[in-house]
């Protein structure tokens, strides 16, 4: 079953204030009223176009029907001058994509601008956009949330309501859905007061954490075990260690062992036939001489090492020495035969450019893998650098991430995105916690 998430846009995704403010002072002048302070709009907007025209215009009635025309009309051709998408809006929305999320947006706006703001900020991104059509009531009317949910075929217990509001509050409520309201909008803390407890959010990140929480996608944490090369490179790594490790990945099934070269011996002694051991060549600086990792890789598949995991020479690719590059992925190639290779080009280090040329390396010198990081230098796996592999790897060539993925949902992701190994520790740690927690 889907899982829907449905956001409120004004102050929740997109900063559309200035241009609300102008465009109701521009109506306003032209009908003869008084203009309205930036904080008096704010304080005034709630429960869709009507109702903020009717606060705006206090007693002055029989200017209604001109002003919410001249604002309408105005703002339909301005909505986009100053508008700007929240800190963090855009990551959030793309973190719940890759994490099979459907996302919709619905709007007390008339469905006219907010079609137009879809298309401009979130195409590609979410999934549609409704505003106020003939026939709804706007929020905290629940008739856009329920139209949401029917237009995806997705179950209220499935959907969660996020807004900035004590309007947007009152809307989840009356739809039945569960809900998160955010501070960054358009009400003070003061004015969210009365918010239940728990349903207050305070910036995007913690916010995909409370959606993942409250509706939670269905995550086959086997599967994900079966992906994970069960990792432990520290330098103080005891042989006890090791074998904790290796007993480890082979009660929760993992893809293999990625241990130091110094242990490979003693793991394959210790696990035969029932784990496949990885190691790393030239780790984790890459910038061993081309003798010397192949020595190593003949010297770690000697001991019983399944799978090679190789650090480029990081040093030669920012001196475009790129015909060394390419002669050291290529001759652990032939050294390791139908031994699995995976080329670890350490992501954090280089530039776009630098990322694609690499995917072509790996994919026409045969390797089996790209590999982000070594997880020793500045950062680790990122989802953008895997999306960007997907593009420029040849259809035989696997992913794997690796470095800092710490939660069973940034594994979840990174498998969803199309990784077919991920090295990471904490998998089989969050597992064995869990266990105990039972």
């Amino acid at each position: 079953m889907d899982k829907l998430c449905i956001f409120d846009l004004d102050g929740t995704l997109l900063d559309t204030l200035k241009d609300i403010f102008i465009s109701l002072n521009y109506a306003l002048v032209k009908n003869g009223l008084p203009t309205k302070t930036l904080e008096e709009v704010r304080t005034s907007i709630g429960n869709g176009m009507i109702n903020l025209v009717k606060r705006v215009i206090g007693p002055n009635e029989d200017k209604f029907d001109s002003v919410l025309s001249d604002y309408r009309t105005h703002y339909d051709v301005h909505c986009n001058d100053h508008t700007k998408l929240f800190p963090g809006i855009k990551l959030l929305l793309k973190n719940l994509k890759i994490a099979k999320y459907k996302i919709v947006i619905v709007s007390n706006k008339n469905d006219e601008a907010v079609q137009e703001l879809f298309k401009i900020y979130f195409d590609g991104i979410v999934d549609a956009a409704f505003g106020v059509k003939d026939g709804m009531k706007v929020k905290p009317s629940p008739d856009t949330v329920n139209y949401a949910m029917q237009q995806f075929n997705v179950d209220k217990s499935d959907s969660i309501f996020i807004g900035d509001s004590p309007v947007d509050e009152q809307t989840a409520i009356n739809a039945g859905v569960e809900y998160r309201i955010v501070t960054w909008g358009y009400k003070s803390i003061s004015e969210l007061r009365d918010i239940k407890e728990g349903k207050i959010v305070s910036n995007p990140t913690e916010l995909e954490k409370e959606i993942r929480k409250a509706n939670p996608q269905g995550i086959d944490v086997n599967e994900i075990l079966r992906h994970c090369d069960h990792t432990l490179l520290a330098v103080d790594a005891k042989l006890e260690d090791i074998y904790a490790l290796c007993d480890d990945a082979i009660k929760y099934n993992t893809a293999s062992v990625c241990i130091p070269p110094c242990y490979v011996k003693a793991a394959k002694e210790f696990v035969g036939d029932k784990m496949r051991v990885c190691t790393v060549i030239g780790f984790p600086n890459g910038y061993n001489t081309l003798r010397t990792k192949m020595y190593e890789t003949k010297d770690a598949i000697k001991n019983g090492a399944d799978e090679i995991d190789m650090v480029i020479n990081v040093s030669f690719l920012k001196s475009r020495n790129f015909t060394a590059i390419r002669n050291e992925i290529r001759a652990l190639r032939k050294i390791c035969k139908d031994k699995v290779l995976k080329v670890i080009i350490e992501t954090c280090l280089l530039d776009r450019a630098e990322k694609i040329k690499l995917c072509k390396y790996v994919t026409t010198l045969g390797a089996d893998y790209i590999k982000t990081s070594t997880g020793f230098s500045k950062a680790g796996a990122t989802k953008e650098d895997i999306i960007l592999f997907k593009k420029f790897i040849g259809p035989e060539v696997k992913m794997k991430a690796a470095g800092g993925i710490r939660t069973i949902e940034d594994a979840w992701d990174y498998l969803n995105l199309g990784c077919d190994r991920l090295g990471t520790s904490s998998i089989v740690k969050i597992v064995k916690q869990r266990e105990m927690n039972e």
